[in-house]
């Protein structure tokens, strides 16, 4: 099987070398600029094509790390040509384009998936398989943030909530029901730089999401609050996951003058051991294990509908 990389920018590069470390060596790297190309040929063997439909037609699969807007017309391109499809966040900058893929994909029994990388994370798997030991999900806090890199084809929301919100649709779901957004500009800069999203979903649960490109600190968290226990998941620090024993009791009140006596539980602290295992790794390992075994991606459809319907929510506002 041999893969064909369209983009060798900071992502691209990623991946590229989690193909190496994996085991791809066969693989053609394209890319429009020539000194992109220049750079890769350093590192990598691979034959070079004057134009992208000759490199999609010497390929078995294509990996998309273009930026967001040219992700609709390389996948379709990819897709009518029976390759199958592993596309960087967002899948597309809109939902008619993103089911027009789908269509398209599970009419020629193509795989596609779209990295949303986190859910190949071992924090987030762990999360996962253990959120029900927290109880009722109350609420999740998240914030990430960091000094740029700033985009010119799209804002902060689309550039770095996709990352929470697929998570938090992995993890409770994406029916909103509410959704309040701040975000601004930074001077004259096309796209907004910075924003706070605030929903309430169907189920109850209340989020809180603050992303922005002008921290000078690089945050990677969140918070997930239940009626039993807290998980704080921290993707910076080596201990990752941080499950806290803690909770807010509500007892009725014998006194009349209030309705409920309010208790605070503090128990242990438990970090887990995690495999050490990085994310892109187990996404590439999981794009190919489907396509070699005919299985269904963890973040097809299923993930790539709520999150873009979810954007499209936010965005609006």
């Amino acid at each position: 099987m041999k893969f064909l990389l369209i983009g060798y920018g900071y992502w691209g590069r990623n991946i590229a070398r989690t193909l190496k470390e994996i085991g791809i060596n066969d693989f053609i790297i394209y890319d429009e600029d020539k000194n992109q190309l220049k750079e890769a040929k350093k590192l990598y063997d691979f034959e070079i094509y004057n134009c992208v439909d000759e490199a999609i037609k010497h390929s078995d699969a294509v990996i998309i790390a273009t930026p967001p807007k040219t992700h609709y017309f390389l996948a379709k391109k990819a897709l009518l040509a029976n390759k199958h499809i592993f596309v960087e966040k967002p899948f597309t900058l809109n939902l008619d384009e993103a089911y027009e893929l789908i269509e398209l994909a599970e009419k020629k029994n193509l795989k596609y998936m779209v990295d949303h990388v986190f859910l190949y994370s071992e924090p987030v798997k762990f999360i996962k398989q253990n959120i029900d030991s927290l109880g009722e999900i109350v609420y999740i806090n998240s914030r990430r943030i960091n000094l740029g890199l700033f985009q010119y084809t799209t804002d902060v929301i689309w550039d770095l909530a996709v990352h929470d919100l697929s998570i938090i649709d992995y993890l409770v779901g994406l029916e909103i029901k509410k959704v309040s957004v701040f975000k601004r500009k930074y001077k004259d800069f096309k796209n907004e730089a910075l924003a706070n999203i605030d929903l309430e979903l169907n189920s109850g649960i209340t989020i809180s999401i603050q992303v922005s490109w002008l921290s000078p600190l690089k945050v990677r968290e969140m918070i997930i609050g239940g009626s039993k226990k807290t998980i704080v998941y921290d993707d910076v620090i080596s201990d990752k996951i941080k499950i806290y024993d803690a909770g807010v009791i509500l007892n009725p009140s014998e006194n009349e003058k209030y309705d409920y006596l309010v208790k605070y539980h503090y128990g242990d602290i438990e970090v887990p051991t995690l495999p050490n295992n990085m994310s892109l790794t187990n996404a590439l390992n999981h794009f190919i294990d489907c396509i070699k075994n005919n299985k269904e991606p963890l973040t097809d459809k299923k993930s790539i509908i709520p999150v873009l319907k979810a954007l499209e929510i936010i965005s609006k506002v």
